[in-house]
């Protein structure tokens, strides 16, 4: 069927108002867009100016350059305190295990000689000083990647010792390297693993560790306050932790007890021994003072039983010294394979004992420096 022209024009101005109808709806929508764009973007741009208008700090050039001097003065100042709080890092030398062991073995001797109330001594003949499984008859030898922190370890110790020893501490009864858990580098359940740093950045980076030991040993109250007074005033940086101590013996009940037995014993000897005893029981009497006469105990804590102290004692290093993981060097490995039993050569062994014997510090003088 075919259309007639009105038709004809009638149909092509319907289909011209529809596009030109769907045209304008158009631009309509996207004119409301864009104007719903730039309100939501002047409504941020509003509330980020009167955030920074209301901050208590205007951020103004002259703030901004005074931000910028106190973030060098900061600065400065990290570094002068890191470096006052790292003047007792300690550098140690890189052994092979072999060689560690023979200085181990030489500076536990040396410690354990120092004076003390163990039969004159400050540690049991057989008393290790931590290093029980590297010492004795079941001794092992350490492994490569154990021995710059066995070394730094024992230089920690020497200098503890070396402390107590100073003060005036009995005996020394219990010292024990407090090892690290083991790092979970298994990453969180939902969280990613951190990106390595780049390998000159970590070389560059000075990383500040500690050492931590338990100790528990005896001595009396003047000692103990030296001992604290002695780590809060050395150029090591170290931390107490855990403090507590305890008397070993009652001394008024063992006293009460001693004047019972002894006034028993007199009621049970003889008759003669019992008017001799009585009569020098009486003079002594006499010559006692009237605290005493009154049947009172006198306790002095200077020559009273020692107080039993226990505490974890932190050692830190701020990396400017030890050396954490070192291989050994090239002549240290010539040293260790000197002989076919892996002992260090004699000049080697020489040099060794030589070393341990100026490191550890005889009372009087001043450990770790």
């Amino acid at each position: 069927m075919s259309l007639s022209k009105q038709q004809t024009v009638a149909v092509s101005s319907a289909a011209a108002f529809v596009l030109a109808a769907g045209a304008l709806g158009w631009f309509l929508y996207d004119a409301y867009s864009g104007r719903m764009e730039q309100e939501e973007e002047l409504a941020q741009q509003t509330a980020a100016f009167l955030r920074f208008n209301e901050a208590p700090v205007f951020p103004s050039l002259k703030t901004i350059s005074e931000a910028k001097t106190n973030q060098a003065t900061l600065a400065t100042w990290l570094d002068s305190a890191r470096a006052y709080a790292a003047r007792g890092d300690r550098k140690m030398p890189e052994e092979t295990p072999p060689i560690f062991k023979q200085r181990l073995a030489a500076t536990v001797r040396k410690m354990r000689m120092l004076p003390g109330a163990a039969a004159g001594k400050i540690a049991a003949p057989a008393f290790q000083f931590g290093f029980d499984a590297y010492l004795g008859e079941g001794g092992v030898l350490p492994d490569v990647k154990d021995v710059p922190r066995l070394s730094s370890q024992l230089d920690a110790i020497k200098y503890i010792v070396a402390v107590f020893a100073r003060a005036g501490v009995l005996e020394v009864k219990e010292l024990r390297r407090v090892e690290p858990p083991p790092p979970d580098e298994t990453p969180a359940k939902g969280r990613k693993p951190k990106a390595k740093k780049k390998a000159d950045d970590a070389a560059g980076e000075q990383k500040a560790s500690s050492l931590e030991f338990g100790l528990v040993f005896t001595a009396r109250p003047d000692a103990i306050v030296k001992v604290m007074n002695a780590f809060s005033s050395d150029t090591r940086f170290v931390i107490v932790k855990n403090f507590a101590f305890k008397a070993v013996e009652d001394d008024i009940v063992s006293r009460m007890d001693a004047d019972a037995a002894a006034k028993a014993a007199a009621a049970n000897a003889s008759g003669s021994g019992r008017r001799r005893r009585r009569a020098a029981a009486e003079a002594a009497a006499s010559e006692e003072p009237a605290d005493a006469a009154k049947g009172g105990v006198i306790a002095d804590p200077e020559s009273g039983s020692p107080l039993q102290v226990e505490f974890t004692l932190e050692v830190w290093d701020f990396g400017t010294g030890t050396i954490q993981g070192a291989a050994p060097s090239s002549a240290a490995a010539k040293n260790a394979k000197a002989d076919a039993g892996g002992q260090p050569s004699p000049a080697a062994a020489k040099k060794v004992q030589a070393a341990a014997q100026k490191r550890v510090t005889p009372p009087g003088k001043e450990a770790g420096k």
